[in-house]
């Protein structure tokens, strides 16, 4: 397959937050958190009900900044955008245990999610999600994962309020974030996975990628053939998404940015009645700082840009940007290269 590096067949993804928003007003744009000792600490003072509904306010909050985040995707010309794993604070914390029907403002955010739904549908803008790292379906610790499936399964239901549809074109990415121990095989490890997997809602099971990682087992070459024996094992559809900064820190035998994110590509297999037989892969492009390489740096360098990596030719990979300072980065990263 023939690679492009010209930026304007590229689809950049905007992850999480925008720094170009927050400069403009840090309090109107920004998301709002509750630590669990705020929680409690409103708990005894002012009341339980009082507790929620300051964190129910805040949540609102953060459903309206995501409003706000892919309206600016359209008029950034940023076509794909990873919803905010912390949307809702507290709400998977299980010793808390608060639920949504609880919110005072449940009906407002629900109907605001779906508002965000509709907006990134008028506007053709994708959405997937990054589920935080401690989240591990392979571990044999049973505490473990249920920890992992009651947030996975959240994470899917707040997919499910936007509307997105419960299969890779809204892709949840977990790492596997375990390496086999000396008596285990990857079977063993992708076997156990995928058990833990079967349990959590369908929301999850149609929707979950996995990453290669920046240390440990699971580089490239590892993820691909855990993603292959699921396939051929169990049926299971688990693609890989692809990050170019842990590739780096971690690579496999060829290291070579295009083809191994092409590798990448080929397991994210259209299992739906579509005319294509691959879907557009949802990948990661950052860099790392250079006393620090694991550490995102703050803008890419001049010609960083990643490869046009499309199985189908109608459906190119799709590069969430990882760097920190967000759409402020990827607008220098454009005007580098057509200035």
């Amino acid at each position: 397959m023939p690679y492009s590096y010209n930026m304007s067949e590229q689809i950049l993804g905007l992850t999480c937050i925008s720094e170009e928003l927050k400069e403009k007003n840090k309090v109107k744009y920004s998301f709002r958190t509750m630590t669990r000792k705020r929680f409690n600490d409103l708990c005894n003072s002012e009341g339980r009900d009082e507790a929620i509904n300051q964190l129910s306010e805040r949540i609102l909050h953060n459903v309206i900044v995501t409003q706000y985040i892919v309206n600016h995707c359209h008029a950034s010309n940023i076509r794909h955008y990873r919803l905010s794993s912390a949307l809702f604070p507290l709400l998977t914390d299980q010793t808390l245990e608060i639920s949504m029907a609880e919110l005072p403002h449940k009906s407002r955010i629900e109907k605001g999610l779906e508002f965000v739904g509709l907006i990134a549908k008028r506007f053709n803008i994708s959405i997937g999600s990054h589920p935080d790292q401690f989240n591990v379906l392979a571990s044999p610790d049973r505490d473990k994962v249920s920890r992992t499936i009651n947030e996975l399964n959240f994470q899917a239901s707040v997919l499910d309020m936007v509307g997105l549809p419960q299969d890779h074109t809204a892709p949840m990415n977990i790492h596997i974030n375990y390496s086999p121990k000396a008596d285990e095989t990857l079977e063993v490890v992708a076997t156990r996975f995928f058990r833990n997997l079967s349990m959590c809602d369908r929301g999850v099971y149609n929707r979950i990628t996995i990453e290669n990682e920046d240390k440990g087992f699971f580089n490239v070459d590892n993820c691909i053939k855990f993603s292959e024996y699921l396939f051929g094992t169990f049926g299971a559809n688990i693609p890989v998404c692809y990050d170019n900064l842990h590739d780096f820190c971690n690579p496999s035998e060829d290291h070579n940015i295009a083809f191994q994110a092409e590798r990448c590509a080929y397991t994210w297999i259209n299992q739906g009645s579509g005319d294509n037989n691959f879907l557009a892969p949802v990948f990661h492009w950052s860099e790392g700082k250079p006393e620090k390489p694991r550490s995102h740096a703050d803008h890419f360098a001049l010609g960083n840009f990643p490869p046009h990596i499309a199985i189908e030719p109608d459906q190119p990979a799709k590069w969430e940007c990882e760097v920190k300072l967000k759409d402020q980065a990827i607008k220098v990263l454009r005007n580098n290269l057509f200035n």
